[in-house]
């Protein structure tokens, strides 16, 4: 341990009065490894050709009208019709590479930002399980006192950078309003970024303002200075829904980072190889990434991947698998392809915080972090394939 590391425990020790478990300050990493590239770059450019292919034959469905004028005026083929959008190829050359190569973060807290890019790896908590659990009261669906006691903890983990969105979902709360409750719970309990909830325009204003409103400044001075992120996932296959839409553009018209992330299942959402998987995959984030540059050029955009299979014998995800370790160390060199930060996620199948849980996150993590993530998601209190929240985890 640091001699810096060894007066952060003392000072924590004599605050507390009473003994602690040793722990590193909060600190910015970066990874000492160079990435792991486990397809050779041909690779690599035949699932980048195939990706090419869906998006200039089949192309994407999109559900909002405000993002078909958009994509039209872009210069995108647009089926009225049917709300199928079919790109060039040049024009997501074109696009992708007016993004950024790396994202910077600024909450309330200055000292706690993030640069998501580069070697920096950021560690976010679990986000949006409908349920609860821990070992004295058991399972439960979700609160918001429980939302709260989440961010709360986080807080006290130094190694968890960002909080990410909605830890658990507070249902006892209504719907048309709780993100409200969060967004204040996200400014009082802890000094970190957090996620904008992306179920429309409303949803991600409003984070933003609360934002802006806990650094002093307004809305229109985080363009320059983002101050929080969004998620964006994919409708595997092949669509991007009206709510997911509405979200990502109010993000990218005020220049805050929007994570694009397809949510594809082999065997379920996708073909059943890796590389038709990493195909589809790639070709629905570079489409969201593209919708992003096309509402303002050089939004902060983050390529995402949620690749894995499922357990073929019930059709449930699985994760921490050998395919889903691969297909995220492969997301991270199409990522570096196209210029672009990477996340990834730190997930399990397990039920509880057990022996499975522990192989299929060392699994998730290693991979991602072989694989350069420069932001994982979930990275502590996941448990049932994302149904529930875990203390203990």
């Amino acid at each position: 341990m640091s001699r810096n590391g060894r007066r952060h425990v003392a000072s924590r020790r004599r605050r507390a009065g009473a003994p602690t478990i040793p722990y590193f300050p909060w600190r910015r990493i970066e990874s000492p490894y160079p990435p792991l590239d486990i397809l050779e770059p041909a690779q690599i450019e035949a699932i980048h050709d195939a990706s090419m292919e869906i998006l200039e034959e089949m192309g994407i469905q999109v559900l909002s009208p405000r993002a078909l004028e958009v994509l039209a005026r872009g210069g995108v083929e647009v089926d009225r019709g049917t709300g199928v959008v079919r790109f060039d190829r040049g024009l997501i050359a074109e696009l992708v590479a007016k993004a950024p190569e790396q994202v910077s973060v600024t909450p309330r807290n200055p000292a706690r930002r993030l640069t998501i890019g580069g070697r920096h790896i950021n560690f976010s908590l679990v986000s949006g399980p409908p349920n609860v659990h821990d070992c004295e009261r058991g399972r439960r669906s979700g609160n918001y006192r429980d939302y709260c006691d989440l961010v709360r903890l986080m807080h006290s983990l130094e190694i968890i950078h960002c909080l990410g969105n909605q830890p658990v979902a507070p249902i006892d709360l209504p719907a048309p309003s709780r993100h409200l409750d969060c967004y204040l719970a996200d400014v009082i309990y802890t000094d970190r970024a957090y996620n904008c909830t992306a179920i429309g325009a409303e949803r991600v204003l409003d984070g933003i303002d609360i934002a802006a409103i806990a650094r002093g400044v307004t809305r229109a001075d985080l363009i320059a200075s983002p101050a929080v992120m969004t998620n964006i996932n994919v409708n595997s296959p092949r669509l991007l829904d009206n709510a997911m839409c509405e979200g990502l553009m109010a993000m990218a018209e005020w220049g805050q980072p929007v994570v694009v992330t397809p949510f594809t299942l082999m065997g379920a959402m996708t073909p059943i190889t890796l590389a038709a998987a990493l195909a589809q995959q790639n070709a629905e984030a570079l489409a969201g990434i593209a919708l992003a540059q096309l509402v303002r050029p050089g939004t902060p955009v983050v390529y995402g991947a949620f690749t894995s299979n499922v357990d073929m014998r019930t059709g449930a995800p699985a994760f921490g698998t050998p395919e889903n370790a691969k297909a995220t160390v492969v997301a991270g060199q199409l990522a570096r392809r196209y210029g672009l930060p990477y996340r990834a996620s730190n997930a399990n199948a397990s039920n509880v915080a057990d022996a499975q849980a522990v192989y299929e996150s060392q699994m998730s993590l290693w991979s991602a972090i072989l694989g350069h993530a420069n932001i994982i998601f979930h990275g502590a209190g996941w448990l049932e394939g994302g149904l529930c929240a875990s203390f203990e985890k």
